[in-house]
């Protein structure tokens, strides 16, 4: 398994497919290269109520 890392992020997109119920999160960085996510609609409900949380959000500007 590959170690943890942050990326820049510039933006992204979701989108859900009917035919196999899975969530495509598309994370464009500011590098230039694209990553792509398969992932459950519980997977990305999880996500999304993390992202949520400010406890889990780390501060930088220390």
């Amino acid at each position: 398994m590959a170690g943890k890392r942050a990326i820049a992020v510039k933006d992204w997109s979701c989108a859900m497919s009917d035919e196999i119920g899975r969530v495509v999160l598309a994370i464009n960085s500011t590098e230039g290269e694209t990553t792509y996510v398969l992932m459950t609609i519980f997977q990305a409900a999880k996500m999304a109520q993390e992202l949520r949380s400010p406890k889990m959000v780390p501060r930088y500007d220390m």
